[in-house]
């Protein structure tokens, strides 16, 4: 009995799966035809052949009202032609297909406003909020179009609506701030930054651009903020934003008593690393007094050797730089009298003796380093010591004595010295081959981007090459918002091929220094005037992989996931955006439920 039974299910199954198989090769067929028509309208658009191009796309768009990039092309063409109006019925037809899309509702408001047909606008951004009305981004979007025609009154209005149907006081925060600092009200717009931080200060980022987008830098507001940020009952988290934003604002002094309430409530694990981030950036500010602080903490519960010995000699210098003579020279006497003569230990605290002169007379330097040189032929610190005092020699625009004073050096360290100073001065062939000859002794992330500097340096023009060897020197210096910008300024003067690269590096410089807003910002850029370039389809997926981690972001990634698939099928990246993309409907889904709910 048991065996009829499963041999009925087995042919029930089959039969289903049968019945199904037109239908997914019919949807593949589908697809492949919208590539080509994809590709043909874009072939046609280069070439002028803008009625061409528009026909292609209203081919998809016969079959597939909702097609996204259809779409966007499309709105591209019409506007080049001056009939944007005529974009309004696909717009139209797009929403009844799909009529929660994120992107096609902001296609049709943003097309009503350029048309300044506000009546409609103001409709179209009515349906699409009583849609998703639990969702910021309806809000966020409709507000931002507003404000784009100046009219506040309208985009305030949207905003509190918003805050008041999501049910959250910190709702659509970060853009009433944008407002009130857009209409000259700096407290109302502190109060709501202050909301947007939130008590574990997962917005602290976010606030930061703003504020570093005012004409200030936020420096007439950050001391308010920094006291909402402070007033009890604050968390941890909210306290330690309040140090980051302290330093920020070169306050060093309260950066210092508010990191002194900070400390009571870390463990050890957590302090170490709160005391460290606080000593490198205040290192970065020039707030001595307050390096010196952290740095003094640091020593005090440090129980490893080598690691208390490296914070002496940086107490020594800050010493130093603050005119506490008698302080520097105990820390000096510290480190020099810490181990015997002959041992590997003084022979190390020599070098790092070296490391730190070299930071403060970079000639007493180098003449201690020949001095070390020779009483230890073979030291495992000459590699590292010999690239400091390099590395001082070209800050100081010394380049040739550098690499004279490079020269018998071998290791890691001193081959990417090389490697940079060789791209400072244009010599892209020189620079690979001296970053060829390090990278096998790198490990981690460095080795990985160090093969991909090789890789890059491999396909630019000497000019995009030595443009790189700056942004590198700016990014080691942790000036990753300089380093974006010296990338991304005048990119126009490069060859056509030189740019899709050079924005793709821009996009890892801001991501590895936490500027993802404008990690996003390049990458939209690349898509979007370089669609063609291979580093396109690894744009889409970095951006899709950034919005799925925002409220309200997964609609839109989907179908960043979906144009790679369809425009880039060859892609060796097509796989994983698949999978990506098979992780989405249920989120999305519930994120849909959620919305119409409301």
């Amino acid at each position: 009995m048991r065996g009829v039974r499963r041999r009925a299910l087995v042919l029930t199954l089959a039969a289903v799966s049968l019945a199904g198989a037109p239908q997914v090769v019919a949807a593949q067929a589908e697809s492949a035809d919208e590539v080509g028509l994809l590709r043909q309208a874009s072939v046609r658009e280069a070439a002028g052949d803008l009625r061409g191009a528009e026909s292609s796309l209203r081919e998809i768009l016969k079959k597939r009202p909702s097609s996204v990039p259809a779409l966007l092309a499309l709105e591209r063409v019409l506007r080049v032609e001056g009939r944007l109006e005529d974009l309004v019925p696909a717009a139209v037809a797009a929403l009844a297909a799909d009529e929660r899309s994120a992107l096609l509702n902001q296609l049709l408001v943003r097309t009503y406003s350029a048309l300044d047909r506000v009546r409609e606008l103001d409709l179209a951004a009515r349906r699409w909020i009583a849609m998703v009305p639990e969702i910021e981004i309806p809000y966020r979007e409709v507000a931002q179009v507003w404000m784009a025609r100046a009219d506040y009154a309208r985009a305030r209005s949207v905003l509190e609506e918003g805050r008041r149907r999501i049910g959250r006081e910190d709702a659509l925060a970060l853009e009433l701030g944008d407002l009130y600092a857009t209409l000259g009200e700096p407290q109302r717009a502190v109060r709501e930054w202050e909301r947007a931080v939130g008590p574990e200060a997962r917005g602290l980022s976010q606030v930061r651009r703003r504020l570093r987008a005012l004409p200030d830098g936020g420096a007439g507001v950050l001391p308010s903020l920094i006291d909402l940020l402070t007033a009890e009952p604050a968390s941890m988290a909210r306290l330690q934003a309040a140090v980051d934003l302290a330093v920020d604002a070169g306050l060093g002094e309260r950066a210092e008593t508010v990191a002194r309430r900070v400390l009571p409530g870390l463990d050890p694990a957590e302090r170490e690393s709160f005391l460290v981030e606080v000593a490198r950036r205040a290192d970065g500010a020039r707030l001595n007094r307050l390096a010196y602080w952290a740095y003094g903490e640091m020593v005090a519960a440090e129980a490893e050797e080598g690691r208390r010995l490296a914070i002496r000699n940086r107490l020594a210098e800050l010493a130093l730089e603050l005119g506490d003579t008698a302080s520097a020279a105990a820390n000096y006497r510290a480190v020099e009298s810490a181990y015997a003569q002959g041992t590997p230990q003084r022979r190390q605290a020599a070098a790092l003796r070296i490391e730190l002169v070299a930071r403060q007379d970079v000639d007493a330097a180098a003449e201690a380093l020949h001095e070390f040189r020779q009483e230890y032929l073979d030291a495992p610190e000459l590699d590292r010591l010999a690239a400091a005092v390099a590395t001082a020699l070209v800050a100081g625009d010394r380049s040739p004595e550098a690499e004279a004073l490079l020269a018998g050096v071998r290791g890691p360290r001193s081959g990417l010295l090389r490697g940079r100073i060789a791209l400072a001065r244009g010599s892209g062939s020189d620079a690979r081959t001296a970053f060829m000859a390090a990278a096998p002794a790198l490990r981690g992330s460095e080795a990985t981007a160090t093969l991909a500097l090789i890789t890059l340096l491999g396909r630019v023009s000497d000019e995009a090459g030595r443009r790189i060897g700056v942004a590198l020197e700016r990014q080691i210096a942790g000036e990753a918002g300089a380093a974006v910008d010296g990338l991304l300024g005048d990119l126009g003067e490069l060859p056509p091929e030189d740019r899709p690269a050079l924005l793709e590096m821009a996009a890892g410089i801001a991501d590895s220094g936490g500027l993802a807003d404008d990690a996003r910002e390049v990458r939209r850029r690349l898509v979007a005037d370089y669609p063609r370039s291979s580093e396109a389809p690894a744009a889409l997926l970095a951006l899709a992989r950034a919005l799925r981690v925002e409220s309200g972001g997964e609609v839109e990634a989907r179908e960043l996931l979906e144009r790679l698939i369809i425009e880039y099928p060859r892609s060796a990246l097509v796989p994983q955006a698949r999978r990506e993309l098979q992780q989405l409907p249920r989120v999305s889904a519930e994120a849909r439920t959620e919305g119409g709910s409301g």
